[in-house]
Parts: structure tokens; C-alpha cells; sequence
């Protein structure tokens, strides 16, 4: 039955005084502190996850189409600490896609404890969002063909060379910066690096530029001969070019002003187990070949 304008008004009305009243009585009252995420967890005997699945190794489907990567084995971990710490003999893992364009929303709308995978730390304008300690290191690399090597000059203006990177990141607008000459590809969407790398491999660019470790991933992935496709430079840290210092530390997405749950995340990160299964997906990965040191 469709309610008339009266009674909408006199609703709305209602609304307003409970609001009105319920702020008068917590300015009134000692400050209410909302559930941590311990607490929640405890509670509920559910932890809310999420895990992208364009990010190899960190998180990608396999050829069966299961999802796959070390944070896969990093929540199964977690949970096994969560049941020590909260003295549980069972607990629900909701585990949810995430992306690059909702991976902070997720968390700020409550609908995850965390979100795993190759996030790079920096300043935040979102209090309710954090970031837990590092638990990898990675630089800008460019997957190139090795007969490229010569030609393809990091401390040039790489004038003409086609670069492909993803869109609307921070390694396209470093690319930009630093080489204003070059010509960019850029490449979107979920299949993005995948489809970058074989750009390369297909000769249609002369290079892909991305993290590290997720351009050694995606090429191991799709099986490119290590013999005819190295990344450059071998360590940005320590070799002088343009991109010099730009290393990336990667950490988990957290919520902010929680630092008891921030303290357990960063415990599991540094226990003996978490390195165990970093040395157990992270040595097989950095064998992709790299530039020589000549």
C-alpha cells in the first residue's frame, strides 16, 4: 500500500528523533569503541578475505581455473594462528575477489579482514584503512627478448621503444616521467600483464614494464623460453638508471585504527612458518633469468 505524503513525513520525523537522541545519549556516556576485528572474528567465527587472481604468484588461476598463489597459503596459515590466539577448534574463511580498483573499498565497507596480494605501501588518506608490515620487496623490471639486450638502453631516452605497462598506475606515470620518448602500450583490465608479456613474446613490443616479480610469475606462467627472454636491470636498487630507488614494498590491506589486529597480522607475517612458505613460492620464482652483470 503507498503511504502518503503525511506519513512519510511523520517517518521521517521518527528516524530524526532517534538519530537526535541516540547521539545526545553517547555524547552523554562513555565513548563507545567500535568492534575490533578480533573481537568480530571471535565472535562471529568468521574471517572475510580477499585474493586477486591476476597477480601470479601471489594469485592466479591455474589451467583447471582453481585459484592458486602464496596468499592462499598465507590464509591458511592465518587461520591456523587465529584458532591458536582465539583458542577455536574451527573457524568459516569467506574468501572474496578482489581487484587493483576495489581492494580498499572491500575493506572499507567492512566486507573483508584483509586483502592479500601485491600491494604497494605509501601514504593513505584513508584512516580506516592500513597497510600491515612488508612481506616482499620488489622493483620495476622490463621483460624483454634477450637479443633486445643491447639495444634497449635504461639510462637513454629509449626514444621509439614501445613499452608496454597497464593502465592508469603509478609504474605508467613513472614511465612517462622518465622516458617522455618512448612510446607507450598500454594494456587494462584483469589480463593485462598476461596479455603484455605476450606482446613481447609476439614481437609486437619491444618491452613490458611491471613489478619484478610479477613480470617473472607471468612468464614462467606462460612458459617463455628462459633462454631467449631476460628482465632488466637486475636490481633497480643498485643500478643507476632512471627508475633507481622506485623499489616496492608490499604489504597487506588492513583496517586502520586497529592496531591489535595490525600487531596479530604483522606476528603471522614475521613467524617462522610465514618464511617458510616465502622461501617455499619466492626461490622457485626468482629463478627467471636476469640481465647479465656485464
Amino acid at each position: 500500500m503507498e503511504e502518503t505524503k503525511s506519513s512519510k513525513n511523520k517517518g521521517k520525523n521518527k528516524y530524526w528523533l532517534w538519530l537526535t537522541t541516540a547521539v545526545f545519549v553517547v555524547m552523554q556516556s562513555l565513548p563507545v569503541q567500535a568492534q575490533t576485528v578480533l573481537e568480530s572474528i571471535e565472535e562471529t567465527g568468521v574471517l572475510k578475505v580477499a585474493v586477486r587472481e591476476d597477480a601470479a604468484p601471489f594469485g592466479y588461476v591455474d589451467s583447471a581455473k582453481n585459484l592458486q598463489g602464496y596468499c592462499l597459503d598465507f590464509l591458511a596459515l592465518l587461520e591456523e594462528k587465529l584458532k591458536q590466539k582465539l583458542k577455536r577448534n574451527t573457524l568459516a574463511v569467506r574468501l572474496l575477489k578482489s581487484t587493483t580498483s576495489n581492494r580498499f573499498q572491500l575493506i572499507q565497507q567492512g566486507l573483508i579482514d584483509l586483502e592479500c596480494g601485491p600491494n604497494t605501501i605509501r601514504e593513505l588518506s584513508l584512516s580506516d584503512v592500513a597497510f600491515s608490515r612488508a612481506f616482499f620487496n620488489t622493483e620495476i623490471q622490463f621483460l624483454i627478448a634477450k637479443e633486445q639486450e643491447d639495444r634497449i638502453d635504461l639510462e637513454g631516452d629509449l626514444a621509439d621503444t614501445s613499452i608496454g605497462v597497464i593502465r592508469n598506475t603509478g609504474i605508467e606515470q613513472l614511465i612517462r616521467e622518465s622516458y617522455p620518448l618512448a612510446r607507450l602500450v598500454l594494456f587494462s583490465g584483469i589480463t593485462a600483464r598476461d596479455r603484455g608479456v605476450q606482446a613481447v613474446e609476439q614481437g609486437n613490443i619491444d618491452a613490458m614494464a611491471s613489478d619484478g616479480i610479477l613480470l617473472k610469475a607471468e612468464a614462467a606462467e606462460q612458459n617463455l623460453p628462459v633462454d631467449e627472454y631476460i628482465l632488466i636491470p637486475q636490481n633497480t636498487a643498485s643500478f643507476d638508471n632512471k627508475l633507481s630507488a622506485n623499489s616496492d614494498r608490499y604489504g597487506m590491506i588492513i583496517r586502520g585504527n586497529d592496531p591489535q589486529w595490525q600487531d596479530f597480522i604483522n606476528s603471522v607475517i614475521s613467524s617462522k612458518e610465514s618464511q617458510q612458505l616465502f622461501k617455499q613460492w619466492f626461490d622457485l620464482v626468482e629463478s627467471f633469468p636476469q640481465q647479465s652483470n656485464n
